[in-house]
């Protein structure tokens, strides 16, 4: 199933070790497990490099150190919570939970759940690059006169912004209230999102506790691959390599749930924007090309600033 349905779209050095030595942390419930460990000191300097690996691409070329820094922390972001909305849609199918409504909702609220659960900066970070790249995914269709297709398995990309604002300020009315003032989230509307984040909490939360893994059950073998960038996403691949993400939430995944069959995590080309799990297969890849895409939007946006900065100084 399609995580996304956003025409063309890797990192930042915080959020990135964030990732890499938390990840665990958002998928954390009763199994015990060893502390994180402490990223060697040399981490800090591949963050930066895969940063500065960008300087050469076309379209971050003119970018300054900072700025490609701002691109990798909101990439890093969304491509962590569209992985985060594909596990939604494997633990429906390997576990065969039931679905009263959209998936793809159900989904959505599977990485937004998971990720408050977390519950610290790393997280909510996630959760606001996630919204804000949701919101500039509409407005770049706008501008584009792209048709908007009601008729698509999705929620609009506005609906599914506006869904992680909401089951935020959910679960959390004082600390989020900035947010919903800022995406112009009505007070109205706030007053009802607790309902919301309870609904997707419980339910989730009901569904998968049948299928925790118990302490004497064996872990389920889950493989990782980084594809071949082919060239034009060599940039992409041997990030994602070096960050080891895919196998710090395979570790996890394993740990946690009894899966009732061996499945794969893997980044490729795939010759196309998208990112999926696919039932018959038992995997889910996640495609250079989006978090190509989301560079792409990050360069929209900032072509929007100086434009909105002008208007206001007239």
């Amino acid at each position: 199933m399609k995580a996304i349905t956003r025409r063309p779209w890797g990192w930042g050095a915080t959020l990135a070790v964030a990732v890499v030595f938390n990840a665990e942390a958002i998928f954390a419930q009763p199994v015990p497990s060893a502390p994180a460990p402490s990223p060697p000191a040399s981490f800090q300097d591949r963050i930066n490099e895969v940063a500065r690996s960008f300087k050469n691409k076309p379209r971050l070329k003119k970018l300054s150190d900072k700025q490609r820094e701002n691109v990798v922390n909101f990439i890093a972001g969304n491509m962590l919570f569209v992985m985060l909305h594909e596990l939604g849609h494997g633990a429906v199918a390997e576990f065969n939970i039931p679905i009263t409504g959209r998936e793809e909702d159900s989904a959505d609220n599977f990485a937004i759940v998971n990720l408050l659960r977390v519950g610290n900066a790393f997280s909510h970070r996630i959760l606001v690059e996630a919204a804000r790249g949701w919101f500039l995914s509409d407005r770049r269709d706008r501008d584009d006169k792209e048709p908007v297709e009601y008729y698509d398995e999705h929620s609009l990309d506005k609906q599914r912004a506006y869904q992680i604002v909401c089951v935020m300020v959910g679960s959390d009315p004082v600390a989020f209230k900035d947010l919903a003032d800022e995406t112009k989230l009505p007070e109205d509307r706030q007053k009802t999102c607790k309902r919301d984040y309870e609904t997707a909490v419980a339910g989730w939360g009901a569904v998968l506790k049948p299928h925790l893994r118990g302490p004497e059950q064996p872990k389920t073998k889950i493989d990782v691959a980084y594809g071949d960038g082919k060239g034009k996403y060599d940039g992409y691949a041997e990030g994602f390599r070096s960050l080891r993400l895919l196998d710090v939430v395979a570790d996890r995944l394993s740990e946690l749930f009894a899966w009732p069959v061996p499945f794969a995590l893997e980044t490729q080309t795939c010759g196309f924007i998208n990112a999926q799990w696919v039932t018959e297969t038992h995997k889910l890849t996640l495609c250079y090309e989006l978090a190509d895409d989301f560079a792409d939007l990050y360069r929209y946006n900032a072509e929007l600033t100086p434009a909105k900065q002008k208007r206001k100084s007239k």
